[in-house]
């Protein structure tokens, strides 16, 4: 049951703990839907880091992996990295809500484009957690990606 305003802090790296499934688009500027994928996700606590391996499959047959190293720094902040990350990815948690602000080189043709993402990840209760990543690149909004996470 969904309570109002539910004061339980919202703990974005301990929800990735364990194995979770994902679904999501990735849209263009004008709403389009452009890709849909698949994530299987792996979490586990290593030196006080959360490692997060993720195995997407596109809906074009394309497969593609990250591994994601979040690393708590106080109560409410954390820093992540990944190989196809552009420095340290910079995240925070406030008001239910977990917050993260990454750039990532990203595949697009024969080229790897870097990409700025400020994603928003939202508890939706009952083991579901939305994201909305809006991606720009030079400044300029490209699209969003919009997943739904699900503790398999």
């Amino acid at each position: 049951m969904l309570k109002k305003n539910d004061s339980a802090r919202f703990d974005l790296l301990a929800y990735f703990e364990g194995h979770t499934l994902a679904h999501g688009v990735f849209e263009d500027r004008g709403g389009r839907i452009k890709r849909r994928f698949a994530v299987e996700m792996t979490g586990r606590w290593e030196a006080g880091a959360m490692v997060v391996d993720e195995d997407f499959l596109f809906d074009d047959g394309e497969r593609q992996q990250r591994c994601w190293t979040l690393v708590p720094k106080t109560s409410l902040t954390f820093t992540g990295t990944c190989a196809d990350a552009v420095g340290e990815a910079h995240g925070h948690i406030s008001d239910g809500c977990a917050y993260l602000r990454s750039t990532l080189r990203i595949k697009v043709g024969s080229r790897l484009i870097s990409m700025d993402f400020d994603d928003a990840f939202y508890d939706g209760g009952g083991g579901l957690v939305l994201n909305r990543s809006t991606v720009r690149k030079l400044g300029i909004r490209v699209g969003q990606v919009l997943i739904a996470f699900r503790k398999a």
